[in-house]
């Protein structure tokens, strides 16, 4: 298949990487806590619970979290690339494997180091993946679909659904547990707020003497588009054009590159960009 020859090794040593840190956090810190994960590990987990007590049926977690996460995935499978879903779903077929084969730990009894160290780890995996053009799945599919809708980051409104499913747990099982839960939830929503940078947009302000040249490699590897404004450099009262841009955070790094190559000599000024309003191109997930 096309898309099978399209994804690197890196991407695939990343993924299968990021889905051993998912899996380690459930079986070292999850499982010896009693905590709930909150998203697709913890719905799977309050059903297997629910079954277990209701109808006194012992549930598979790995077949479980495979089918809720099948599930998500018919909902948003159209906006999504083939190769971002052979990823994500690289990485849900390996954590569903991996979390039944690895040996149990117990590292601590502290619930509370468990819950945050925890929650280190699965924001680790779900960086991973998702740095490698991949994702977590679950909820992950959710976020990654709206903040293409959005053209911003909505990790937040994810985690405020995972805190309600934390307070069903709560009301239902055990309100100790659920607030390690909660805790183990912010860590780990921390750590991928901080390293996915898909969706965070930073501004590009260019001082050149050469703006045909630098616009024209800008545009070879980006279709955002560039405003252009000329003036006057007030020191050496020479030309220069200012040219302005709103890019994601990712491609940055690369579009400096093609800046520099056109104008070594030109001044770039990078802001970060709380949000924006009006017609933007996000690039589309392959």
């Amino acid at each position: 298949m096309k898309v099978l020859r399209e994804i690197t090794i890196k991407q695939i040593l990343g993924v299968s990487l990021g889905a051993l840190f998912s899996a380690m956090a459930i079986r070292f810190f999850v499982r010896p806590a009693d905590l709930v994960p909150a998203g697709a590990g913890g719905v799977s987990i309050l059903l297997i619970k629910e079954s277990a007590r209701i109808f006194n049926l012992t549930l598979s977690y790995g077949v479980v979290y495979l089918l809720i996460n099948a599930a998500i995935l018919l909902l948003v499978y159209k906006k999504l690339g083939k190769k971002f879903i052979t990823l994500s779903f690289l990485h849900v077929a390996l954590t569903s494997l991996l979390v039944e084969i690895l040996p149990g730990f117990q590292m601590t009894n502290d619930k509370i180091l468990l819950a945050i160290f925890g929650g280190v780890v699965n924001g680790i995996g779900s960086s991973l993946a998702l740095r490698m053009n991949g994702s977590a799945g679950g909820t992950d599919f959710i976020a990654i679909y709206y903040s293409m809708v959005k053209n911003k980051p909505m990790w937040d409104k994810i985690m405020m659904f995972n805190i309600a499913v934390l307070m069903y747990s709560g009301w239902r099982y055990d309100w100790s547990l659920a607030l390690y839960s909660i805790m183990y939830q912010m860590a780990s929503t921390k750590i991928i707020e901080t390293y996915h940078n898909r969706y965070k947009l930073s501004s590009l302000s260019i001082i050149t003497s050469h703006p045909d040249a630098v616009t024209e490699k800008v545009l070879q590897i980006t279709r955002h588009g560039i405003t252009k404004l000329d003036g006057i450099g007030v020191f050496k009262n020479k030309y220069k054009a200012f040219l302005y841009m709103v890019v994601n955070e990712f491609e940055v790094g690369q579009i400096i590159g093609a800046i520099k190559e056109a104008d070594p000599k030109a001044f770039i000024e990078i802001s970060s960009v709380e949000r924006i309003e009006g017609n933007y191109r996000q690039k589309p997930l392959e």
